[in-house]
């Protein structure tokens, strides 16, 4: 483990940079070489992440800070933490890091945006959007007041908030929960013969789009709403005007789909 290079911008050196408004901005770059199986670790409190994948065997690290405000890149054996001296202050950062790096980013405020990464992905914010195209193995999202989007990922994934919608879309999984209040939940994916997979909203519609010739067992729990399905399915009613259930194939998959106010659809790829 080595450092490869370290750049350091006075606030001079940012107005040349177009940060001339900032005024009081540094601008920290730096890069350091990892090991496979590294991980990296992020806590912010204020500010805007975004995370790019690539290949080589090094993480990047830029941020934008104030005068006062360093960024501290710390590694320890297959660790790499990120973090700065003053966590109260707003820091804008921009990572590349090996596609195969898992991550585990923490945010009060900003929104968080990953892409290009093949690896595990936690990601928990307080207070804005996360985006995430990519991933695999385990991926965790949670935010309490934002929405949460994932596509192209595969692997066991979970995604919670309590103010905002949930967009999976492309997702090759066995295993995937989708919890919010207040919001839509959307998926669009794999349905696998022994998989389990719960969507879950109490204000919001859910709209589910699943291959055709799917077998999974169908569990739909409403309150004051409705099921919309574009298969041809028997709907049984377990609890009356409560919980209904269905199978189509095999019904191997188990499907479980639970909306206090709103409706819930369920159909094929390119249905309207």
């Amino acid at each position: 483990m080595k450092t490869v290079r370290t750049l350091a911008f006075t606030a001079a050196a940012c107005a040349t940079l177009g940060g001339a408004a900032r005024g009081q901005s540094f601008q920290t770059d730096r890069t350091v070489e990892v090991a496979p199986g590294t991980r990296l670790q992020l806590e912010s409190q204020f500010g805007e992440v975004t995370v790019r994948g690539w290949d080589g065997p090094a993480v990047r690290v830029q941020a934008r800070h104030p005068a006062d405000v360093s960024v501290e890149i710390d590694v320890r054996g297959s660790l790499v933490q990120v973090q700065a001296s003053r966590p109260g202050k707003s820091i804008e950062y921009v990572l590349n890091v090996p596609a195969d790096m898992p991550l585990e980013i923490e945010v009060v405020q900003g929104k968080v945006d990953v892409e290009g990464t093949r690896a595990g992905i936690q990601i928990q914010s307080v207070n804005g959007a996360i985006t995430v195209r990519g991933g695999g193995g385990t991926i965790d999202l949670g935010s309490v007041q934002g929405s949460i989007t994932l596509s192209d990922a595969r692997g066991d994934v979970h995604a919670e908030s309590v103010n905002g919608r949930i967009r999976l879309s492309g997702i090759d999984s066995g295993r995937v929960t989708a919890e919010t209040v207040n919001g839509a939940v959307s998926y669009e994916g794999s349905i696998r013969s022994d998989g389990w997979y719960r969507f879950s909203t109490h204000n919001g519609p859910i709209d589910l789009t699943i291959p055709a010739g799917v077998g999974a067992t169908f569990t739909a729990s409403t309150f004051n709403g409705t099921l919309e399905t574009g298969f041809p399915v028997t709907l049984r009613e377990a609890k009356e005007g409560k919980e209904f259930s269905f199978t189509l194939g095999s019904g191997g998959a188990r499907i479980e789909l639970e909306s206090f106010n709103g409706t819930m659809s369920i159909r094929r790829p390119g249905q309207p």
